[in-house]
């Protein structure tokens, strides 16, 4: 009676196997069947996951110890170019560095419309040299219209831009000169790859990484990533020396010194959260375009900085980044 009593008990509290006899084997199969099933059926769904970044090492700067501020496009004027700085608490009134351990990021762009050119691009040099030995640093990209100097592309040269390097001579015969303007000729024989000014516009990387920020002049996209962002850097590196005699492609349209893709009202943002995890970044910073639009999407991901001159989008301003707060002052008149 106690047997029968403890199977029903056994029966009703736990499930409806034989007493006496241990579980049916056909029913142990039959379970461990269906949840081998559904293992399997697991393993098919889950994502194979997605390939990391290729190496970007060269592209990394040391961490700030302080301060980083962003200076967007300087488009050849002499006096807005000052005035940011100073702004930027990088440079005193005599435009000696007294910015200690800030880093100053250039968004490209140095080269434009404006008169003074060469003095903002010998400003610069000076500045990058003290920065350093302060503790600091200056970092400047190429920008578009560097790329396209040093491609010969000179729309919007100011007249003066042509005067400034009218007494620099090509090496030698060089056919991608000769056949220009006589006007233009010296400033393509500074401009062109492997001449005195590409040589030191090669130093400029088209993509940076700064802390946790990474910065361009146009855009960092998924494609970039996936390509490289050492390989881009050095490719264009390698053009403006003169080691390549063709423009790599990511110097073109589709490039990140280029590419207009996160300049517009409503950028992709899942792109730009994919950039940021790949390279372990917190935000993206590029610059402007040069149509009415926000400094800050993608929940703050995304800052784009105006030029020093100001533009359609705002008056003349600089990015401050420190830690995890960023804010957008505008420049002192």
């Amino acid at each position: 009676m106690r047997t029968g009593l403890l199977c029903s008990l056994v029966i009703t509290l736990t499930t409806p196997l034989a007493c006496g006899g241990g579980a049916d084997k056909k029913d142990e199969k039959k379970v461990e069947a269906k949840a081998e099933t559904k293992s399997d059926e697991t393993k098919t769904e889950t994502k194979a996951p997605r390939a990391r970044a290729q190496a970007a090492n060269d592209l990394r700067m040391p961490a700030p110890k302080g301060r980083v501020v962003v200076l967007g496009g300087l488009n050849g004027e002499l006096a807005a170019t000052t005035a940011a700085l100073k702004t930027a608490g990088a440079i005193d009134d005599a435009g000696n560095w007294s910015g200690g351990d800030l880093v100053v990021v250039q968004l490209g762009n140095v080269l434009g419309p404006g008169k003074d050119e060469k003095a903002v691009l010998a400003l610069l040099d000076k500045l990058a040299a003290s920065a350093e030995q302060a503790g600091g640093a200056l970092y400047r990209l190429a920008g578009a219209n560097e790329i396209l100097n040093v491609a010969l592309t000179f729309d919007g040269v100011s007249p003066k831009g042509f005067k400034d390097y009218a007494g620099e001579k090509p090496a030698g015969d060089d056919p991608r000169i000769d056949g220009l303007p006589k006007d233009r000729r010296g400033r393509a024989a500074a401009f062109a790859s492997g001449g005195p000014v590409a040589r030191k516009l090669a130093e400029q990387k088209h993509v940076l990484i700064v802390g946790d920020t990474v910065f361009a002049h146009g855009a960092v996209l998924e494609e970039h990533v996936k390509e490289g962002l050492d390989t881009i850097n050095k490719a264009g590196k390698k053009w403006m020396l003169g080691e390549e005699a063709m423009m790599p492609n990511s110097m073109a349209d589709m490039g990140p010194a280029r590419s207009a893709k996160l300049r517009g009202g409503e950028p992709f943002c899942g792109g730009v959260e994919q950039v940021l995890s790949d390279l372990a970044v917190k935000r993206l910073v590029i610059q402007r375009g040069p149509d009415k639009s926000e400094a800050s999407m993608c929940d703050g991901k995304l800052l784009r900085v105006g030029p020093v001159t100001g533009d359609a989008s705002g008056g003349p301003e600089v990015l401050e980044i420190s830690g995890d707060a960023t804010k957008v002052v505008p420049v002192a008149k």
